[in-house]
């Protein structure tokens, strides 16, 4: 058989390896656990494995020939920020974003472990930073009485909730919201998408 029917043929996995889960993709099964409860036993079978991995890497080793990816310039947007920095998930995100944008001005809201923010426009990109997430926030506080700690617990969701709404609000453009933590905001304009860090390793990997 020729080598590029070879290479057609092999399960490639879509794995994303974040702060506090890990996610992957083969052709239309996709899963999502958190790293406490990861379990190798729990990986599909695959023959390749393409990676985005922003921290927990020693799991790397359990995937078959993995292909690390990092930061590179894409098309014609031009980057806010020294691509050698910009994390993996948040260039993946915005190569997904672009991709089906190409010409419209859009807001990138990843809320997971840590929420970051991204604007194109014009093509190009506006770093509008990184900030802690909810889990993040309420670990910075531990109040002794249960009422003191559920206000707190209430008080950190409101705040972060508000103050993503109120940068999407601002914006005149298409807003994406993705990321584990996306439940908390409910923002009309605002399209969900469930990873769009695996979105943005079908498009590096040709879909």
């Amino acid at each position: 058989m020729h080598t590029s029917l070879l290479m057609a043929s092999k399960i490639n996995l879509l794995v994303d390896i974040g702060n506090s889960s890990i996610s992957w993709k083969t052709g239309d099964c996709y899963s999502r656990v958190d790293i406490k409860d990861f379990q190798v036993s729990a990986i599909p079978q695959h023959q390749i494995s393409t990676i985005a991995c922003v921290a927990n890497h020693e799991l790397i080793q359990h995937f078959s020939k993995p292909i690390i990816i990092k930061p590179k310039p894409y098309k014609d947007l031009v980057f806010d920020y020294s691509l050698e920095q910009l994390g993996v998930d948040r260039f993946l995100g915005l190569v997904a974003g672009y991709d089906k944008y190409p010409e419209q001005d859009f807001m990138l809201v990843d809320i997971g472990t840590f929420v970051t923010l991204d604007i194109v426009r014009s093509k190009r990109h506006i770093d509008e930073g990184i900030a802690p997430g909810l889990e993040q926030l309420q670990k910075c506080k531990t109040f002794v009485g249960d009422d003191s700690q559920k206000s707190w617990r209430m008080g950190t969701k409101n705040m972060l909730r508000d103050t993503i709404e109120k940068h999407c609000d601002a914006f005149n453009g298409k807003i994406l919201i993705t990321g584990g933590g996306q439940v908390i905001v409910d923002i009309k304009q605002a399209e969900y998408h469930q990873n769009l860090v695996i979105t943005g390793l079908e498009i590096i990997n040709g879909k």
